[in-house]
């Protein structure tokens, strides 16, 4: 068994404050850590697929965050390594898409082909390596539903309140 991270956190910028007001507060960001620290994480903004660290969450002003630690067997584990090797890769090919948002928002599961927004992002690769079944589609995901569904998780090892 491997541990990774799911790490949600609130940012201060307008389109984060737009979002937190209709989304209802909470979080704003999705994050993917390949390990329980979660120094290194892995996303995407507005500029498509990023590597993120802390230290830059703390750079861009989070106050708020939250960290839930998972255990997965090791094969989903080397099957979400695998995928974000090759998202690093072929970084030029994904785009954030604000579209997805706003079709996750009305509830419709929208898919582009190489477009994600964070929280599809890392709801795809848990769903899709193996690590958790998730209980709707990866596209209706958004940073405050991981909340509801990983805080009963029988995966969960450990929960950190803002570790930024």
């Amino acid at each position: 068994m491997r541990t990774i991270s799911v790490v949600l956190t609130k940012y201060t910028d307008w389109f984060s404050k737009l979002f937190w007001f209709i989304n209802g507060g909470g979080y704003t960001h999705a994050s993917l850590a390949l390990d329980y620290q979660a120094e290194t994480m892995y996303s995407f903004n507005f500029k498509g697929f990023c590597r993120e660290t802390m230290a830059r969450h703390r750079r861009r002003g989070v106050r708020e965050s939250v960290s839930y630690t998972l255990a997965i067997p090791d094969a989903a584990y080397d099957s979400l390594v695998w995928r974000i090797r090759k998202f690093e890769r072929r970084r030029r090919q994904y785009r954030y898409t604000k579209l997805g948002v706003l079709m996750c928002l009305l509830r419709i599961p929208f898919v582009q082909r190489n477009r994600y927004f964070c929280s599809q992002f890392v709801a795809e690769a848990l769903s899709s390596s193996g690590a958790l079944r998730l209980r709707k589609h990866p596209a209706l995901y958004l940073p405050n539903h991981f909340m509801q569904e990983l805080a009963h998780c029988a995966q969960l090892t450990r929960i950190r309140y803002n570790p930024v």
